[in-house]
């Protein structure tokens, strides 16, 4: 477990990390106009997410096949070349490069995924799950920690303090990880699990179920992916943040979702049981994204941030629960489908929210439909509790779960 928290940490740092440094890049390249800096950063996030489309599918799979350890240790040796790849761009242009090589290699929080399910009971899961989402949100924050607050005096440092990192959590997990999917329970490799439509369709002819399952998180993804996509430009634009305040800020997310995700998942699943904590946290998901619109400072902002992370308690109660319904040599598969489709939002959402911010980007920083991105997330939140309440009521309950 310690090894696979290190290797996603790493894998969410070394996404964001570049984002705090691209506003001034951008600046610099569209002459201040902060509509057309949104398109440009939506189409470099649309490109980090389409290179996930077509590796998440195809790492689950072999991993599945070949086991975890072997998947890890390569993506993991990819994230530290890109982060060397990032340090020496000389032009914007390698920059996308980097990014479509980072999006690869972001692969590996598939098997980890499917690693975290091999080596937990049932009743363990979502709690692990919990943890493995604290690690994700604190390593996302760190990068947009250290990308702020070193970026500012040199926008190449964070960079090679990642590839370093990288390094080493390689040379560790040489030497240190064991493999989690023994020999017998690995699957064949086939042409229908390695592309984003075929991993997908698959995973829903074995597991019919799965489809109103992922059907919810499409939705759910979909628009936390898009307010995701602009939140560097949005609270630039609607606070005046500086790079400096965004680092305080994901200080702020990082202790914040260690101590929730890590604590408050057992907690509520000992209080409420795990069918009402996965409804509850997409209620209060719900509310704090709609709230997260209506603020207009910014501290009314961080604190719907932190009740949306609260309300983040549903995603490893949900993992844990579509865990119980497949077979363990279909984890990579199921890991594999999960980020074929949150790539897929990765590609789209971006685009759509980037054009819906600079659409209301006119009315001025204090107007009320400057939130119109986040109200439309909170809408497609809606419709997603409906049909996860109709699979909940239709999947396997705690007492029913096989290791």
């Amino acid at each position: 477990m310690a090894f696979i928290l290190v290797t996603v940490f790493l894998a969410a740092l070394a996404a964001t990390i570049v984002v705090p440094v691209l506003p001034q890049l951008l600046k610099s390249l569209t002459g201040d106009a902060m509509a057309q800096m949104s398109t440009v950063f939506g189409a470099m996030t649309t490109l980090y997410a389409g290179m996930q489309l077509f590796a998440g599918p195809v790492q689950g799979a072999l991993s599945d096949r070949f086991g975890r350890r072997p998947v890890i240790l390569i993506s993991t040796f990819g994230q530290a070349v890109d982060s060397v790849l990032m340090a020496l761009a000389p032009t914007l242009s390698w920059l996308f490069a980097a990014r479509a090589v980072a999006g690869v290699c972001a692969g590996s929080v598939t098997a980890a995924s499917a690693y975290v399910a091999d080596v937990s009971e049932p009743d363990e899961r979502a709690a692990r799950f919990g943890l493995l989402a604290a690690v994700f949100s604190a390593g996302g924050a760190a990068g947009y920690l250290i990308g702020g607050l070193l970026g500012e005096t040199n926008p190449r440092a964070p960079f090679w303090i990642a590839a370093g990192l990288g390094f080493i959590n390689l040379l560790y997990g040489y030497f240190v990880l064991p493999e989690s999917l023994s020999p017998e329970l690995r699957a064949p490799l086939k042409w229908r699990s390695i592309h984003p439509v075929g991993a997908v369709a698959s995973i829903w002819r074995d597991y019919p179920i799965l489809k109103s399952w992922q059907a919810a998180m499409f939705l759910i993804s979909f628009g936390i992916t898009g307010v995701n996509s602009i939140f560097i430009l949005y609270v630039t634009f609607r606070f005046g943040w500086t790079p400096r305040i965004i680092g305080f800020y994901a200080t702020f997310v990082m202790v914040s979702s260690i101590a929730i995700q890590s604590g408050l998942v057992s907690r509520s699943i000992k209080l409420l049981g795990e069918r009402r904590t996965l409804l509850t946290g997409v209620v209060v998901q719900t509310i704090a994204i709609a709230a997260s619109g209506l603020a207009v400072a910014g501290s009314q902002f961080v604190a719907a941030v932190f009740l949306l992370l609260i309300g983040g308690v549903a995603e490893p109660v949900r993992l844990a629960i579509i865990n119980r319904i497949i077979g363990a040599s279909d984890r990579g598969r199921l890991s594999g489908a999960e980020r074929s489709i949150i790539s897929l939002n990765g590609v789209i959402a971006p685009t759509v929210f980037g054009v819906m911010f600079a659409a209301v980007v006119g009315a001025g920083p204090l107007a009320p439909r400057v939130g119109i991105p986040f109200f439309v997330s909170a809408v497609l939140m809606i419709p997603a509790f409906a049909i996860t309440l109709w699979s909940v009521n239709r999947s396997p309950t705690p007492a029913d779960a096989t290791r």
